[in-house]
């Protein structure tokens, strides 16, 4: 696996946007590299479910009280493998475990929000030694739903379509000069200086 993909991704955009196809699209080379484990966190039970029964898939959770179940596992399955790595080591030799949240917003609309962020924004801090990384969707792109200390440590910032320059500036740090039409979108990886504009059925190659 290469050292970009072993980071987090943020996938944000509006319906229509192409967002859920760039996240299938994500699940599925992840599927085909043979060597990935994946997570699936399915509130609105449609877009994974189709993978749920899949060798790949460790965890499957598309009701409230097993996402958070799945959620707190993932967390300490993080915690037990960074405690777990050699000394004079720098990461663990486990699978790449890949939690893939379709969508952001109904974790942060729950009662239980404060413990989502706390356990998100450990994942995206701490995740890559445990080789546990993020790949979130979310359809709105605000501080409420995608607070900073999760925005911050994700790597791979995906932004397609949005309703405003506000949301662009607030995911990549400024707004383009035109906005994406739909099939588009700005990247930002560890890798590049700048947000890309990249074709939607691209983005897997520009992040990888």
């Amino acid at each position: 696996m290469n050292n970009t993909m072993s980071y987090s991704t943020l996938l944000a955009g509006v319906t229509g946007s192409g967002k859920s196809f760039a996240a299938d699209k994500i699940i599925q080379h992840l599927i085909h590299e043979g060597n990935a484990q994946l997570v699936l966190i399915d509130p609105k039970k449609v877009e994974q479910r189709e993978y749920r029964l899949n060798p790949a898939t460790l965890w499957y959770a598309d009701d409230e009280d097993k996402i958070y179940e799945t959620f707190c596992k993932v967390h300490d399955l993080m915690l037990s493998r960074l405690d777990a790595i050699p000394e004079g080591e720098k990461v663990s030799s486990e699978p790449h475990t890949f939690v893939c949240v379709d969508e952001m917003a109904f974790l942060m609309q729950s009662s239980k929000k404060r413990d989502y962020v706390k356990m998100i924004g450990d994942i995206a801090i701490m995740g890559r030694a445990a080789h546990i990384h993020l790949v979130l969707c979310t359809q709105v792109c605000t501080q409420d739903v995608i607070p900073a200390v999760i925005r911050d440590n994700v790597a791979n910032i995906v932004c397609l379509r949005q309703r405003d320059a506000g949301k662009y500036r607030y995911l990549l740090g400024s707004a383009p000069g035109r906005l994406p039409l739909i099939g588009y979108a700005y990247v930002l990886t560890p890798n590049m200086d700048r947000p890309e504009k990249v074709k939607t059925e691209d983005i897997w190659n520009v992040i990888q």
